[in-house]
């Protein structure tokens, strides 16, 4: 259904957002990987998920994700594909196939945001159902934009979180400037460009940390 003109609506990914940060992954700490049958098998918290793809890179990568947030770019077989996907400097098929067999594991993967810093993730996504599938919109600087109504910062397990009863993913926010730009959402309408002059933030952070959120569907976008 087509929202009214001037409604909010959530965001619909027609183009992918790639962070200028370093997008960080890792599954559920109560899933794990059964590599003893003849397909891969990730147990969690919704039940058992078989992957036909059993090839080197997703063992690689899901026997890295299981240890926390991690670069996935610093597997050696997919590190020049990734960043031509980063870059936009041409096909990136090997990263999309890997992708998309993440996408099966649903809401056992946890995508993260971390810095070049390689101080760990500044916010981490978390689903509360097992059919969720993250994607990260693409959203312009001068778009408006605002909290979804009835997200809320809570405390959880030490760590403060944005929540909204009947979505599908909960964000951890685990340090600045994430906290401090997700409050900021919290207060009013406003747009990446009036974000970042207001907090002295690198415009192209600020968009990562709303591409994350709008991919949590806890930003929405004012489409006219």
């Amino acid at each position: 259904m087509t929202p009214p003109a001037g409604a909010e609506a959530s965001v619909v990914p027609t183009q992918s957002h790639v962070p200028a940060g370093r997008p960080l992954w890792s599954l559920l700490e109560d899933a794990f990987v059964d590599e003893s049958g003849e397909h891969l098998t990730v147990h969690g918290r919704w039940g058992a998920i078989q992957l036909a793809d059993t090839s080197p890179i997703v063992r690689e990568a899901l026997h890295r994700m299981s240890l926390g947030p991690v670069a996935l770019e610093n597997i050696s077989a997919l590190h020049e594909n990734f960043v031509r996907w980063k870059t936009g400097g041409g096909p990136c098929l090997v990263w999309r196939k890997l992708k998309n067999t993440l996408d099966q594991l649903g809401g056992c993967v946890v995508p993260s945001l971390g810095l070049d810093d390689g101080a760990g993730p500044i916010l981490s996504v978390v689903a509360v159902t097992g059919d969720a599938v993250f994607t990260l919109p693409h959203i312009e600087d001068d778009e408006i934009v605002s909290m979804r109504p009835g997200t809320e910062i809570e405390r959880l397990n030490g760590d403060q979180a944005l929540t909204c009863g009947g979505q599908q993913y909960q964000v951890i926010l685990h340090s600045a400037p994430a906290t401090e730009i997700a409050k900021s959402l919290l207060d009013n309408e406003t747009t990446i460009e009036q974000v970042a002059e207001a907090l002295q933030v690198d415009r192209t952070l600020v968009a990562d940390v709303v591409a994350y959120l709008a991919g949590a569907r806890l930003v929405v976008v004012a489409r006219c």
